[in-house]
């Protein structure tokens, strides 16, 4: 049997409710560990030929109306089990996390609404429509 002093288990709790409250607040940077992170890995630099590199280029989606649609439409994220809103936070938060080179610091932040009109049109050919976004000129 464990023993603590009255202090000590208040102290314990209180650590594990603001652990809690932090995960259960959805943080930006939260939930990309939770939901992104496995794939995309903590710095977001992926596994070459298997899952894209979001460092120094998630930005270039940001050219076109097309391509910032895509950063939404990515099935990863599309049928992700975050709200509208917990997603537009996420992109405002990884867009500039990962690639400041690309990302002025006054970009059109994602809205809720936008999040929600992009993930429900699905992506056809998705390698193809990368590939075609990452390639105009600007």
């Amino acid at each position: 049997m464990l023993r603590f002093a009255s202090g000590t288990l208040v102290l314990i709790a209180v650590q594990f409710l603001g652990v809690t409250a932090a995960v259960g607040g959805n943080t930006a940077p939260v939930n990309y560990m939770l939901h992104c992170q496995g794939c995309h890995r903590p710095g977001g630099g992926g596994y070459p030929g298997i899952v894209p590199n979001m460092r120094n280029q998630v930005g270039l989606f940001l050219r076109s109306r097309d391509g910032r649609a895509f950063l939404v439409q990515v099935p990863g994220v599309s049928q992700s089990s975050l709200t509208d809103a917990q997603l537009a936070a996420l992109m405002n938060w990884m867009l500039p996390e990962f690639d400041p080179l690309h990302v002025e610091p006054d970009f059109q932040r994602f809205t809720a609404d936008e999040v929600g009109k992009y993930r429900s049109t699905p992506i056809i050919e998705l390698r193809e429509r990368r590939r075609k976004l990452l390639s105009l000129e600007h």
